[in-house]
């Protein structure tokens, strides 16, 4: 890549970047900065300084409560991992059920498969983003137990997405996740 383009390309990622940040953080730096220091804070794996750190500013409700935290802030000297929208389907990739709690609980068990591909852990998950066709609140709380299965009350950040439609006519719930891992654990 030629050097104005690539100047052009990283100026425009580092522009993006800074302004997503600044939504993540709730949209105001200068406001969010004085809010850091209050913040109610969780390790996602404990006290060390390698883990995903979970955030609940109180400038903000609390969001554990419906199964997620407002902020993950990621390490360093980690690996990265996207693991793609999961759905509930068998090893062939055929829907489980028509039932939406069916194949919900099938999607969060092939989202721990695809960890433990990568020797990633639950707790290692800093953001995931759910999706669910026709949604009510009445499918909050088999969600909700899923979550608490995996996560226990340190859930990641996370989106809800109400959407018509997935990929295939009979898919009704999808989950994807972004995982940091520790650059010293193996694959």
């Amino acid at each position: 890549m030629n050097r104005p383009i690539k100047s052009a390309v990283n100026s425009l990622v580092t522009k993006f970047s800074r302004r997503n940040a600044l939504l993540w953080l709730g949209g105001s730096g200068l406001g969010t900065a004085f809010a850091v220091g209050t913040q109610k804070e969780v390790s996602a794996n404990g006290p060390q300084n390698r883990d995903v750190k979970l955030l609940n500013p109180p400038t903000l409700y609390d969001a554990t409560q419906n199964g997620y935290s407002h902020i993950a802030v990621t390490p360093p000297r980690t690996r990265t991992v996207y693991i793609s929208g999961q759905f509930g389907s068998d090893l062939d990739g055929n829907i489980v059920s028509n039932d939406f709690e069916e194949q919900l609980i099938q999607a969060f068990q092939n989202l721990r498969f695809a960890l433990n591909a990568v020797g990633a852990k639950p707790s290692d998950v800093a953001k995931t983003t759910v999706l669910i066709v026709d949604y009510d609140q009445s499918k909050l709380p088999p969600l909700g137990r899923e979550i608490i299965n995996l996560w226990g009350n340190k859930p990641p950040a996370n989106t809800l997405i109400p959407v018509p439609r997935l990929a295939l006519d009979d898919m009704l719930f999808e989950i994807d996740a972004y995982a940091v891992i520790p650059e010293n654990r193996n694959v």
